[in-house]
């Protein structure tokens, strides 16, 4: 399998862009709009899963729903940021997210929740 975006999720991730830039929303697993820090959990989740089992890292329900897909992209992009010195290294071996990479995630998780609704009150 191919990691490369294709055009096709490129163009469904500007549209849920747009989406949100405009409404503060993205599309939620059936399409309909949803406020984007009400995603931000499923990211936290999703991220949390592909750590503790790297054979999750593809999903089809999640790349398939670009409003998923744009949050935990923005959510990623935050921890790593935010998180990099604890970060879990890619391994062989499953690893598990410690007390410090939790509380870590967790603040930006915070953090981008915060920004989300702080941008919407803007507009």
């Amino acid at each position: 399998m191919s990691k490369a975006i294709t055009k096709e999720c490129m163009a469904l991730l500007k549209e849920a862009s747009e989406m949100f830039d405009e409404t503060g929303c993205v599309p939620g697993f059936d399409g309909e709009q949803v406020p984007a820090e009400r995603i931000v959990p499923d990211a936290k989740e999703y991220i949390s899963e592909t750590i503790d089992d790297p054979e999750t890292i593809y999903d089809p329900e999640i790349w398939d729903t670009p409003g998923l897909a744009l949050v935990l992209s923005w959510l990623a992009q935050k921890w790593h940021r935010r998180c990099h010195k604890v970060a879990p290294r890619g391994s062989k071996n499953p690893e598990y997210l410690t007390k410090e990479q939790k509380a870590c995630l967790d603040s930006a998780v915070a953090e981008l929740i915060r920004k989300i609704t702080q941008g919407r009150s803007l507009n």
